[in-house]
């Protein structure tokens, strides 16, 4: 997938043979933003060399034992998603017929919205059954009388789609097109308020870019992964995801979670983490 950025973690491909360390299981894939990557390795770097998988595991660890306002969580990540990645409208300039630039002002303020919303729903309709469009698009471009114009603003990809289908028969047939859509929905308003609430507001979004990371998970983590994504409707990225952000935006006591994640076997438990202990100390006390 373009913009991955693949890695391996290290740290996490132990043997029963180096003490202190238990196998935590196949890796699997995760993406998070590169931004969101970054700060996690950042932290696990604060903590110690080697981190980034135990990290990502405690995190998991504390979405799946808390898992409550998961979907709430995940509703809110999709939403600011969505909004970073909408491309702005454009506006398109249509010319009515006084009577007709009324009408639809009138039906916008029935519904109480804007007649730009009104006409992305009446691209929408259009788009997705364009029917016979061809006689009546020419019997626009003929139309006298008209006097009025109304700015509408319209996702990018709509706008291309008409200027497509209209450029079929001949020039500059474009904003008679618009005036074919408008027309039907005045005609046939059909369920309005069920298309204000789930077609006016779709953007065009640009695609997700993720960096990828490989991290190792035991067998019982992943099961309980992929059940609470199973029942929230959602996969083990994004729910990777959701619980970066929150251990970045409250990590707690990650280190003391991280090391013992880490070390999880008692052998030699005390002397390894004496030994982090010393490491972290030299660490801190090393010049910049």
């Amino acid at each position: 997938m373009p913009g991955h950025i693949h890695c391996s973690e290290d740290g996490s491909r132990v043997t029963e043979t180096r003490p202190g360390r238990i196998p935590v299981g196949d890796p699997i894939a995760l993406r998070f933003d590169p931004e969101t990557k970054r700060k996690l390795e950042d932290m696990a770097e604060g903590i110690g060399p080697r981190r980034f998988g135990a990290l990502i595991r405690v995190a998991c660890r504390r979405l799946v034992t808390q898992p409550k306002a998961v979907g709430t969580g995940l509703a809110e990540q999709r939403r600011l998603s969505e909004a970073l990645r909408a491309i702005p409208l454009v506006m398109l300039k249509i010319k009515l017929e006084p009577d007709t630039a009324q009408e639809f002002a009138a039906l916008a303020a029935a519904y109480d919205t804007t007649v730009s919303a009104l006409m992305r729903i009446a691209l929408h309709r259009f788009l997705e059954a364009p029917g016979r469009y061809k006689h009546p698009m020419r019997r626009e471009a003929e139309r006298t009388g008209l006097s009025d114009w109304v700015d509408v603003m319209v996702n990018p990809s709509s706008k291309q789609q008409i200027w497509r289908l209209a450029g079929r028969y001949g020039d500059k047939l474009n904003t008679s097109l618009l005036r074919v859509a408008l027309r039907r929905l005045l005609e046939v308003p059909g369920d309005l308020a069920g298309d204000l609430e789930t077609i006016a507001p779709l953007r065009d979004l640009r695609p997700e870019i993720y960096a990828r990371a490989n991290v190792h998970f035991d067998e019982p983590l992943r099961d309980k992964l992929d059940g609470l994504a199973a029942r929230v409707g959602s996969d083990r990225a994004e729910l990777m995801r959701l619980a970066a952000r929150r251990v970045l935006e409250e990590p707690g006591k990650i280190e003391q979670a991280v090391n013992n994640e880490v070390f999880r076997s008692e052998k030699n438990r005390k002397h390894l983490m004496a030994r982090h202990a010393r490491r972290q100390a030299r660490r801190h006390t090393q010049p910049d």
